[in-house]
């Protein structure tokens, strides 16, 4: 039997790393889900140019693609001010042990 026939042998820790995926792991379900995504966003950005609100409060809201872009900028502001917010709010693994 040549070497290019020979199966590689899995070693513990990749048995251990496939056992321990979940179905929202599987590379099918991650691909699936990026492109609802995709077409979710470019949805979000096609109906700007659709729907239209008849007088808006503001100047900057008449842009047509003006929901979707303030939409996507908050929500990643959202989440980089939360990462250091858990800094300043977070507590160790133990902190209910400690107060015993």
């Amino acid at each position: 039997m040549a070497d290019h026939d020979a199966k590689p042998e899995n070693t513990e820790a990749e048995s251990k790393k496939a056992d321990s995926q979940g179905w929202a792991d599987h590379p099918v379900f991650v691909r699936g889900f990026l492109w609802m995504l995709y077409i979710s966003c470019a949805l979000a950005a096609g109906a700007g140019f659709i729907w239209q609100k008849k007088k808006p409060h503001f100047e900057l809201e008449a842009f047509p693609v003006f929901f979707a872009i303030y939409g996507f900028v908050m929500f990643a502001l959202i989440v980089l001010l939360g990462q250091h917010l858990r800094k300043l709010v977070g507590r160790s693994e133990d902190y209910y042990r400690e107060r015993e």
